[in-house]
């Protein structure tokens, strides 16, 4: 918690000005009691209707004046919680979008989700409690001891004792909650990452009447869950009766006392006084009770946002304003490459050279390294043995390599809006000549017509109201209004039929400065380029043209005559 408190200085007024004013009421809420004890003892007793009315109307003010107080204290703590929750939840999302890739490998997105909303929205909670009650309950149940000690001192001493009792309670729970409630936090993760997984899933679960398999996970889930909330539960509902069980017994005692001794010494109103005090001492005692769970979760979530702020953005460091090798787009030498905890390298000894320009397929069976090489040549990885254009990529300033190289992935996410919205992303200053141009190029252009409303076609996030080939045709569309002198298509031809991707490699031949790297599980795909790469558990058996590797590399003559492919097309 202690590491989220600088978060807090933008609203150091209302974090000042919410307490005080909640002490001035509980000030007035104390002297509240003994104003009643002098108007029984005085007033009711000696049956003075002035003295009654008088204290009456000073009691009537009190309240007033305290509610007033009241309410300046809830606004202010309402601003500071609800302005740490919205500036809380920027910084993490501005600090996820700068993380690197390794970084982002090491949570699912359901975990970073919930620790934007749910984690976040705890501490907001404990913000807006730090300041309503961590002044006023303490000082209530010293308060209301001290002001008892005032009427008498015998009587105080019963609730004095009380205090120490309940103080154990306390500690006892914080102790054995705290980590139960860590544990809730990553079981949440769990089931949320299960849920997305099914919801995001639907389609093949009922396409494999699966969907049994999958509610028995998510129940698992979910009854796992319920059962660490439920040992909580069982702590939190004993913390509220044991305290109160301690106070009604110290009134109990009072009463008894004072049943014993009013006659001799302890005047009525004195005796309402003490009994209105130890209902004071309970009901702060209950606020602190609830305080303490709700800071024990606010602490678990505060550990997960800290976790997180805690990793260290990558520093782009890159001055080069320039390009010292226009003629050679990318150079290998000697290039391994190994994902943070992975066992074995994914990339091994990867030595090549493509000339600017040029057309590059890159081919080889699944898990053969062909993402992971368009990732490290993206910089999305630090790499050593990487040249793009003469210079390696953590040497060039970031603006400067944007506008390098682009990356097309096979998953083609689209944003909620229009068409037009989803394609300026890729170039901002492109005009509408430029955008029916993009999608010509990739094939979108007749179906787009077909909508009806053009480049302000309503496009549902994630794209789900168009097809998985539309959607990567629009990908395309919008990577190629970069204009890039690199751009890496990562399988993004995957959802194309034959005739659309021979159409699109037809229409990038116009590209003749842009340097395409085109990878892709079909060698029909390929077999057109310059030159094809092909990878084999990470390690580079084979660059050159479809027909010398046809006739040397046994590994891609192998993939050739899996699809039926022979040296000079298919068969």
């Amino acid at each position: 918690m202690k590491a989220l408190l600088p978060y807090l200085k933008p609203f150091r007024k209302q974090c000042i000005i919410g307490p005080l004013c909640k002490w001035i009421e509980a000030i007035l809420e104390l002297i509240l009691p003994t104003i009643m004890a002098f108007m029984i003892n005085e007033g009711v007793m000696q049956h003075d209707q002035q003295v009654v009315i008088t204290y009456g109307a000073l009691m009537v003010l009190m309240v007033f004046i305290g509610f007033g107080f009241s309410l300046i204290c809830q606004y202010n703590a309402a601003v500071a919680s609800q302005g740490f929750g919205t500036n809380m939840r920027n910084l993490l999302f501005t600090h996820i979008m700068m993380l690197s890739y390794e970084d982002l490998d090491e949570f699912s997105h359901s975990t970073l989700f919930t620790r934007i909303s749910s984690d976040v929205n705890q501490l907001q909670l404990a913000v807006a409690m730090l300041i309503r009650l961590v002044i006023r309950s303490p000082f209530i149940v010293i308060g209301a001891v001290l002001m008892a000690m005032l009427l008498d001192m015998r009587l105080a001493l019963i609730l004095i004792a009380c205090v120490p009792l309940i103080a154990l309670v306390l500690t006892l729970y914080i102790k054995y909650t705290t980590p139960l409630y860590q544990t809730y936090q990553k079981k949440l993760d769990r089931f949320l990452s299960i849920l997305e997984q099914n919801l995001s899933g639907v389609r093949v679960i009922r396409a494999f009447l699966s969907q049994r398999h999958a509610s028995k996970q998510l129940e698992e889930a979910a009854f796992d869950l319920q059962k660490q909330m439920l040992q909580v539960s069982r702590l939190s509902a004993l913390l509220n009766p044991i305290t109160a069980l301690i106070i009604n017994g110290a009134i109990v005692i009072l009463l008894w006392n004072g049943m014993l001794t009013l006659p001799e010494a302890i005047p009525a109103g004195t005796l309402i006084a003490f009994i209105n005090y130890a209902t004071q001492i309970l009901l702060a005692l209950v606020a602190v009770s609830n305080l303490i769970v709700i800071f024990s979760k606010a602490q678990a979530s505060a550990e997960r946002v800290n976790e997180l702020l805690a990793m260290k953005i990558r520093q782009e460091s890159g001055t080069l304003n320039t390009v010292p090798d226009p003629q050679t787009a990318i150079q290998c030498d000697h290039m391994s490459f190994t994902y943070k905890k992975a066992a074995n390298p994914s990339l091994n000894d990867i030595t090549l050279q493509i000339v600017s320009g040029q057309s590059i397929g890159i081919i080889g069976g699944t898990g053969s390294g062909k993402s992971t090489l368009a990732a490290v040549w993206m910089n999305l990885y630090p790499c050593d043995g990487i040249r793009l254009f003469g210079a390696a990529p953590a040497q060039y300033d970031p603006q400067l390599l944007n506008k390098l190289i682009t990356l097309i992935p096979q998953t083609s996410e689209l944003f909620s809006g229009t068409l037009r919205d989803n394609l300026l992303q890729g170039n901002s200053d492109a005009n509408d000549s430029d955008l029916w141009k993009a999608l010509n190029d990739a094939q979108a252009l007749d179906f787009v017509k077909q909508k009806g409303k053009g480049l302000e076609h309503p496009i549902e996030a994630g794209g789900k109201n168009l097809s998985g080939g539309q959607r990567q045709r629009i990908a395309i569309a919008r990577g190629l209004l970069r204009n890039t002198k690199i751009t890496v298509f990562d399988d993004s031809f995957s959802a194309l039929d034959f005739e659309t991707d021979a159409k699109l490699r037809e229409a990038l031949n116009s590209y003749r400065e842009m340097t395409k790297i085109i990878i892709s599980q079909r060698v029909a795909t390929l077999y057109r380029c310059d030159k094809i790469l092909v990878l084999d558990n990470g390690y580079a058996v084979g660059f050159d043209t479809h027909e010398n590797l046809y006739d040397s590399c046994l590994v891609y003559r192998e993939i050739c005559h899996s699809q039926q492919f022979g040296k000079v097309g298919a068969q």
